[in-house]
């Protein structure tokens, strides 16, 4: 299947520039031509109404000419517009679905394409445009006379060969400029969004200097790279120069010897000057052109994730039938999978936790659960319709999800528990966070709903972005919530806000799956999974799942009666007790 390129639907534009490009460059020859005709009939003749007509036609064709060149420049402004305006979400949502832990594009691509747009608006690529007219130039001075046309085309030969050499020794050094820039604008980001932890623990300086590393060598390479561009476009410059020179000088020669007219003489200048000048253009542009083709192949990269398939079929609204069946999810370079054969089903109104030990797989099957992370074997089934089967977007209005990392978009809370949905409607964002049990919290806020979060929600506490993401999950008609975590930076009122909230969604239909460490919060769950080593080793009713993982833990604390231990003393204790009872304390 054919994958989508950088140029796909914009041919027709692209064939417009060439063709605007073809009569500007015909009509640039009215200059030789004029200055041709007042060599050979004016001057000869005296004739001042030929002269006039001469100037007149003149006037008529650089009226032309400015017609031509004004269209091609708006062709190629909105050429650049076209393809950033028409690539633009479609490079967006490439980023959003492929973006994983270990994705350091960050927003290259948008800065790829904002480079490509402004190379094709600027005169780097009107010289490339007009550099193969140079041949047909030549050839009319070749039609002058052999050794001017000889002239001419060693000329644009060498500077041909000066621009090959310039992009090859530019290559290279660009190459390495554009990846070490890369990994410094990473790194800054790394920077700027851990700059609370790296300023109190005085690493500041350290980061700094893992900076300087990637920027300084962005910025050697880049200098080694612009000094070879200069380098040849001195050159190029110096062989412009002497190609006038040796044209004029092979004319005159010719003029002496009665082989041409002065006036074929200027006009085979005037030409070579015209051939010549685009070449010298690309030659100084190498590097935009270098900086532009390197931007197309990661474009074309990042597009050929893309396969040109039909959108699924539009399937009934879901009921919420869970089913899990066999999920395996295998990473690269990683030899055990992380998650292996992970089989479960629950019905609309089930509540389950799933608990094991830091590295069990519990997020990346939580992850997986609402399709997040591909698997490698296996189906996540939604009412018996594999979840890669239904439309992103259909599906998606449909679950709610909550990260361990909770990050908030800036702006108002309102706008963050809709996701930043222009046409959401209020009522539904109140209703999502009464169902969430945050309405109160919210109203206690200056500005209640409409109270900015700022960059992240740094405005906002660790527990109330926590809880604003919790309502954010319940936003809409949800049939599977997934939380991880939800319960990190809760406050005992906040758990018990969270425990309703649970219990609301399922009263309403919805499969609630929660993933946590703390014990407490799973005291209402209809069921409960452990996993161990990447298996759920365990499923089935909460209370079984509870005593089986509690009994071995309380023999190991020496408590008689390990029910009590684990459970009644889960429902008992206080909030630093609460807190204790996880299960990798526990153990």
């Amino acid at each position: 299947m054919r994958k989508r390129k950088v140029f796909d639907g914009q041919w027709g534009l692209i064939g417009s520039i060439f063709v605007a490009s073809l009569f500007i460059n015909l009509l640039i020859l009215t200059a030789p031509l004029y200055m041709l005709q007042l060599f050979s009939r004016v001057m000869s003749s005296g004739s001042m109404s030929t002269l006039a007509v001469l100037t007149i036609g003149a006037a008529i064709a650089l009226t032309f000419y400015f017609l031509f060149d004004a269209l091609r420049q708006k062709l190629l402004s909105r050429f650049g517009t076209r393809l950033e305006a028409s690539l633009g979400p479609t490079v967006l949502t490439v980023l959003v679905e492929s973006a994983s832990a270990t994705d350091r594009r960050g927003g290259q691509p948008l800065l790829d394409l904002h480079e490509l747009r402004r190379f094709v608006t600027g005169p780097s690529f009107t010289a490339l445009l007009d550099a193969p007219w140079a041949v047909v130039f030549v050839a009319i001075i070749f039609i002058f006379h052999f050794w001017l046309g000889f002239v001419a085309l060693t000329g644009i030969l060498i500077l041909l060969a000066l621009g090959i050499i310039s992009e090859i020794s530019g290559r290279t050094p660009s190459a390495r400029a554009a990846e070490a820039s890369q990994k410094a604008n990473a790194s800054v980001e790394e920077m700027i969004r851990n700059a609370d932890i790296v300023r109190a623990m005085g690493k500041t300086p350290a980061q700094i200097d893992r900076w300087k590393h990637h920027s300084f060598g962005s910025m050697v390479a880049s200098t080694e790279a612009v000094d070879r561009v200069a380098l040849m476009s001195s050159f190029a410059r110096l062989v412009r120069m002497a190609l006038q020179i040796a044209m004029l000088g092979t004319g005159v020669i010719l003029v002496l010897r009665g082989e041409l007219s002065p006036g074929l003489m200027i006009a085979a200048s005037i030409l070579l000057g015209r051939a010549a000048a685009p070449v010298e253009q690309s030659i100084s542009g190498w590097r935009a052109m270098i900086a532009a083709r390197q931007a197309t192949d990661r474009l074309n990269r990042l597009l050929g994730n893309i396969e040109e398939a039909g959108r699924p079929i539009e399937l009934p609204e879901p009921e919420g039938r869970l089913s899990v069946e066999n999920a395996t999810i295998v990473v690269p370079g990683r030899q055990d999978p992380i998650i292996f054969d992970v089989t479960f089903d629950l019905k609309p109104g089930d509540t389950m936790g799933i608990i094991g030990s830091s590295g069990a797989g519990k997020t990346t099957l939580g992850r997986a659960l609402v399709g997040l992370t591909p698997l490698s074997r296996g189906y996540v089934r939604i009412d018996d319709a594999a979840l890669a089967d239904w439309p992103v977007d259909q599906i998606g209005r449909h679950i709610g999800y909550l990260p361990q990392r909770v990050e908030l978009f800036d702006g108002s809370i309102a706008e963050n528990i809709a996701m930043m949905d222009a046409d959401a409607a209020p009522s539904e964002v109140v209703e999502a966070a009464k169902r969430a049990e945050v309405h109160e919290l919210i109203l206690k806020l200056p500005g209640g709903y409409n109270a900015e979060v700022g960059l992240r929600g740094e405005l906002l506490s660790a527990g109330q972005r926590q809880r604003i993401g919790l309502a954010r999950a319940f936003y809409g008609d949800k049939r599977l919530i997934v939380l991880d975590e939800p319960n990190a930076n809760l406050d005992p009122d906040g758990e018990e806000a969270l425990a309703r909230a649970m219990k609301n969604a399922a009263d309403a239909g919805a499969v609630v799956i929660i993933i946590t460490h703390r014990m407490n919060i799973l005291r209402q769950v209809t069921h409960a999974g452990l996993m161990q080593n990447g298996r759920m080793s365990k499923f089935g009713k909460a209370r079984d799942i509870f005593d089986a993982v509690a009994q071995p833990m309380a023999s190991q604390n020496g408590a008689k009666d390990p029910k009590v231990t684990v459970l009644s003393q889960t429902s008992r204790a206080g909030p630093q007790k609460r807190d204790q009872n996880n299960l990798g304390a526990a153990k």
